[in-house]
């Protein structure tokens, strides 16, 4: 596996490198850390470092300060037993991740839910948002650092991306204590009325009751195969199903067992496959008080 760590000095991307190595990667994990000096191009390919008579030295000087990040985390990661390089580029912060993720072929991206120069009431700052948007990878967004990984929460519709997601987390390994709660959403009765308005629901009561029961023991068929691959690995895992719509179900239980991190696909199964992210995971990463990971496929 080979992950990019963006960081930017801020407290979220302490969070971030925090993050990674509570999750305990395997001993030689490949993790290139990634600063991006901010460098926007204006009319006739101008740029701020490249104007003015002292543009030369206080390019050398932002350099070096990015050199000295760097350093310091590289260190960490490396005593944490991971093998770390650092890496420093100039220009627009959110293009230049994308572009180094495919360069060095990233499978995870992980970086602060936000920036130094994000506002404070911002939820998700601009570069996440771009970055979790339009990655090819799959995206680590933090918002706590917490010393271990007591629970994740696992949200899952039997789709490819989730099942990714699931396969993610056996594979890192957790540590053994972490909790895995697996969630999913019911919809039918949602979908029935958005999708089929000219279905007479009255004297179809009938037809709503079975597609619902079908559903249901559809969603406890996944819940528990995912509790079985999880507890397979020494996990305690808790299966719920929940009735409503699929954003607001994982906030909710968020809300309720307060994980560390919420792992879920980027897509769904009722995603259409044009968009390049579903709207259930935009949300959740918009919204979530802890950590998200946004798993997609490879390729």
């Amino acid at each position: 596996m080979r992950i990019l760590l963006v960081v930017d000095g801020s407290s979220y991307s302490e969070m971030a490198t925090g993050i990674l190595k509570a999750l305990r990667f395997r001993s030689g994990t490949e993790v290139t850390v990634l600063t991006v000096v901010p460098e926007y191009t204006f009319l006739g390919r101008v740029s701020l470092s490249k104007v003015g008579r002292d543009a030369s030295v206080r390019k050398e000087a932002q350099q070096q300060k990015a050199l000295e990040l760097l350093q310091e985390i590289t260190q960490a990661l490396s005593a944490s037993r991971l093998k770390a390089e650092s890496l420093v580029r100039w220009g627009n912060p959110a293009e230049t991740i994308l572009k180094v993720a495919d360069e060095k072929r990233a499978s995870l991206i992980a970086m602060g839910a936000k920036g130094q120069t994000d506002q404070p009431r911002f939820r998700l700052g601009s570069t996440a948002q771009k970055v979790m948007k339009y990655a090819k990878a799959s995206v680590l967004l933090a918002r706590n650092k917490p010393t271990a990984i007591k629970r994740v929460l696992l949200a899952t519709d039997g789709s490819e991306h989730s099942d990714m997601v699931a396969r993610f987390l056996l594979n890192v390994p957790l540590p053994r204590r972490t909790q895995v709660i697996v969630v999913t959403a019911l919809q039918s009765h949602l979908e029935a009325l958005i999708k089929m308005p000219t279905l007479d629901l009255q004297t179809n009561q009938r037809l709503l009751a079975q597609l619902q029961e079908a559903e249901e023991s559809r969603a406890w068929q996944i819940v528990r195969k995912c509790r079985e691959e999880f507890q397979a690995n020494g996990h305690d895992t808790l299966p719920i199903v929940m009735r409503g719509e699929a954003a607001e179900s994982i906030l909710k239980a968020a809300e309720t067992h307060n994980p560390d991190i919420i792992a879920l696909g980027s897509k769904g199964l009722t995603t259409i496959e044009s968009f390049i992210m579903g709207s259930v995971a935009e949300r959740v990463a918009r919204y979530a008080d802890c950590s998200v990971l946004i798993g997609r496929t490879p390729g």
